[in-house]
């Protein structure tokens, strides 16, 4: 400061202390702005901000000095400035005064495959899945430990199935909340046309312990066995696990369309 004020004398008395650092702004044209009832914003970083004809620098924190004295203001830079600062004169915020339009990226194709995530040992005697007992205690084994499995809300599995009726493999489709649960014909056979199933055995949970199932359970349930006929992929059954109990959809009579 004392440097300053002996080599800059006149400037020195212009500028403007703005909390540890001098705020530095002078006219970038002759034509001095007009006064506004906001002044010219001095915003933190290392660019010089063009404000309209008045470019403004850095200031440690966001501000605003009166545009009355922006005009009669001098240019002073801290004294660990770089020499860059003297000539990035690059706009703070490129665009502001034009419309930005919005944009994306440009999409590429992926490669993609099945990867098992993990090993699920299962007694000879479960390994055929042909009964609502059957996939009901696969459930407890398998489904009630699996890592993202919530029991407070509903989760619908999907059982893949060869075509002697042996489990294949099961997957996650959805989890929803208490008392219900999104449930769309593309996830649910997603992965069986991958893994080359030739029926599937729905199921899912509810949280309250009561396996009646809703008239949306039977409402998803018939939407999808008439998916899984276009896809040829029979829908063996539907059961919800309560607690204890469980009810199947098919010994209900609700499979007939």
């Amino acid at each position: 400061m004392g440097l300053l004020k002996a080599q800059l004398p006149t400037q020195y008395e212009l500028a403007e202390i703005v909390g540890r650092w001098i705020g530095w702004i002078f006219p970038s044209a002759p034509i001095v702005p007009p006064p506004t009832s906001v002044g010219v914003w001095v915003f933190i970083g290392i660019n010089a901000v063009a404000c309209g004809s008045t470019l403004a620098v850095l200031a440690p924190r966001t501000t605003v000095i009166p545009a009355t004295r922006a005009a009669n203001m001098v240019r002073v830079l801290p004294k660990f400035s770089t020499p860059e600062m003297f000539m990035n004169t690059t706009s703070f915020f490129p665009g502001i005064n034009t419309l930005v339009k919005p944009f994306q990226f440009p999409s590429i194709p992926y490669e993609y495959k099945v990867t098992p995530l993990r090993e699920c040992p299962t007694p000879d005697d479960l390994m055929i899945c042909d009964t609502p007992a059957k996939a009901a205690e696969y459930w407890r084994m398998h489904i009630a430990d699996h890592p993202y499995f919530n029991p407070e809300c509903e989760c619908f599995v999907a059982l893949m199935l060869n075509t002697r009726r042996r489990v294949k493999g099961h997957y996650l489709v959805s989890i929803g909340t208490m008392d219900t649960i999104l449930v769309h014909p593309r996830e649910v056979f997603r992965l069986a046309l991958i893994a080359s199933a030739a029926s599937v055995v729905l199921m899912h949970n509810h949280p309250s312990g009561d396996p009646t199932p809703s008239g949306a359970d039977i409402k998803v349930t018939r939407d999808l066995i008439r998916a899984g006929q276009l896809l040829k992929i029979e829908v063996v059954d539907h059961v919800v696990i309560g607690s204890p109990k469980y009810a199947s959809l098919r010994e209900l009579g609700y499979f007939a369309l």
